[in-house]
Parts: C-alpha cells; structure tokens; sequence
C-alpha cells in the first residue's frame, strides 16, 4: 500500500508541529504546517490517488519555501523518501515526469548509483542537510543566511530552472570544464516529448518545479537500488530543431561515437536575454566545430520562447537520446559508435 510512504514522514513532523508553534515563527509557516496536515488526512482516505499524493508533494515544498526565507528551519527540510513515493504521486503526466528528471540529477554518480559526493540539485534549493547554513545576528535577530549555490527561490519556475543551470555553469568554468555537469538519474531522464510540450508551453511550469523540489528529495540510494519509474508512453513529438542545437552544446559527456561538444556559457546569456538569433549561431559554430553540420543556418524566436529554452536545459536526456539527436539533425555524419 502507497500508505506506507507516510511512514518517512514520522519523525519530521512531531518537530515541524513544535516549530509551527515556537514564539516568533511567521504565520505563512503556520499556514504551510497546516495545509500540510490537511493534505495527509485526505492522503490517507484516499491513498490510491496520484493527485492527493502531489498535493501532499506539493504542501512539502511549501514548508521548504518559508524555511529558506528564515522562519521554521530548526525542524529540518523534508526527510528522505522513498522511491515509492514516486508510484503514489504518478499521475502520468509531462509535469511530474519531468520533475522527476531535474529533481534526481547531479554531475555524476559512482558504479553503485550514487551522486559523485552527494552532489545532487537540491544544494540549490536548500542545504539544511549539509550544513551549508549559517545563523546571522543573535536573539530574536537570528536568521538564516543561504550559501552562495542556493539559487532557487521558488517564486517563479522558468527562472528557477535557469537559475540551476547558469550556477552549474559557473561551478563547471571554476574547475575548468567546457560542460554542463548534469547527468540524469538511472531511469529517470526526461523524455523529449515531454521536453517539446514544456518548450510549446503546454505545461505547468511552476508546478513542475513546485513537484521538483519536494521529489529532491527522494532517497538517493534507495533509488538507486529499486528505481519506481513514472509510466510513459512514447510519443514521436520534438522540440524545435533550433532549440536541438542548442541542447547538444550543453551535455556532460561526449556523445556515442566519442565527439565532444564544448559547451559556450554565452548562449545561455543569449536565450536569458531574449536573443535566440545569436544563440542558434553560438550553438550552430560549436557544432561545427565538433564536426557536426546541419541544415539550418539561422533562426528566431520570441523572448518568451528564448527563455523556455533555457529553461528546458535544466532536463537531463540520456546519451542515446542526444546520438538521436544528432541523427535528426545530420542524419548523413553519423560517425559508427566507439566501444
């Protein structure tokens, strides 16, 4: 039974109670604490409900939201879950699949899994978990100060996924890395149909983050163990082939036949800025450069669509989806697969 997943919750929500009710909290996060509550009690009379389980989802990254604005932190951010929980709230759709995809991805992960020294997105959300806070001021004064990779602030989706990818950015060049350090979860990329209907703007984007700040925080090892994923049924849709180019300019990795693409910060500053033109050129020169060719030479688009470009970027694709890619694009310069 989904019921089960509950069970995660158990230690958490006694000190959430406590802190709901401690002197001095803001009554958003007496608001959050009681929704929550709300949404477990009709979890609980309806447990086989996707939906009932979003909600609950849902009313875990509200609490989140406040905490990192100060109010309610000594309770802890949401506790492991399990992967479970990702059966409970599969409702189907484009929203929570992708979701998922940016909720599970890090720079890399060890033979057994495991993000490469824990290094999953949720340390720019929020880091209660890794001691990555410091408490400024004293007495009632105390507040909470973010560290610097906390770049979500869960006020708008299409800047928070921005916000992701231009911090990972920014950490690849500090290392000296021509990448964009995110790869997907086992079982967990983020399919390109889905990824063409964000790009049309047929999806809910604030829920999508919304979803994806609570599913941060899925237990990672456990999924690696016994990944539960969302149930999809392919479909032949895909995004622009302009917005292609773009994408395989921001892998981790080189593609399957071992060409290396670099990836050019100045393009995301391009699309943030509204000019795709310039970006399609960037994106269009590096592949070339890589010895990848395709048909189109220039391109358009508005800065509202510019800008779900750059959002979509934030949804790891797998390796065999970006060789696809390219096939789509220059399917004459296909090189043969290295082993």
């Amino acid at each position: 039974m989904h019921v089960a997943c509950l069970d995660d919750l158990d230690s958490w929500l006694p000190w959430l109670q406590r802190a709901s009710r401690s002197k001095g909290v803001e009554t958003r996060f007496r608001l959050a604490e009681r929704q929550l509550s709300d949404a477990l009690f009709g979890v609980t009379q309806h447990p086989n409900e996707p939906t009932r389980w979003q909600i609950v989802l849902s009313r875990l990254a509200d609490i989140e939201a406040v905490q990192v604005t100060g109010s309610g932190y000594k309770a802890g951010p949401i506790p492991k879950l399990r992967p479970e929980w990702v059966q409970a709230a599969d409702d189907g759709s484009s929203e929570f699949r992708l979701a998922l995809s940016l909720a599970l991805q890090c720079r890399g992960f060890t033979r057994e899994g495991l993000p490469i020294k824990g290094d999953t997105v949720r340390r720019h959300w929020l880091s209660l978990d890794g001691g990555r806070y410091a408490t400024v001021g004293a007495g009632s004064q105390t507040r909470l100060q973010l560290a610097a990779d906390c770049v979500m602030h869960g006020r708008n989706g299409l800047d928070d996924a921005i916000a992701v990818i231009d911090r990972r950015l920014v950490e690849a060049a500090q290392r000296g890395v021509r990448r964009l350090p995110l790869v997907a979860a086992y079982r967990a990329a983020a399919p390109i149909a889905d990824i063409a209907r964000f790009i049309a703007g047929e999806l809910d984007v604030d829920r999508t983050l919304q979803l994806a700040r609570a599913l941060m925080a899925l237990d990672k090892a456990a999924w690696s163990r016994s990944a539960c994923p969302p149930r999809f049924i392919w479909r032949s849709e895909f995004p622009d082939d302009a917005w292609l180019l773009i994408r395989l300019t921001f892998l981790p990795w080189a593609l399957p036949d071992g060409r290396s693409i670099g990836t050019d910060p100045a393009i995301l500053r391009r699309l943030i800025t509204g000019d795709a033109a310039a970006a399609v050129e960037l994106a269009r020169r590096r592949l070339q450069a890589a010895g990848i060719t395709t048909p189109i030479r220039a391109a358009t688009a508005s800065t509202e669509i510019a800008k779900r470009w750059a959002a979509a970027l934030a949804f790891p694709i797998t390796r065999q989806a970006a060789g696809n890619l390219v096939k789509r694009l220059d399917p004459n310069n296909i090189k043969e697969t290295k082993t």
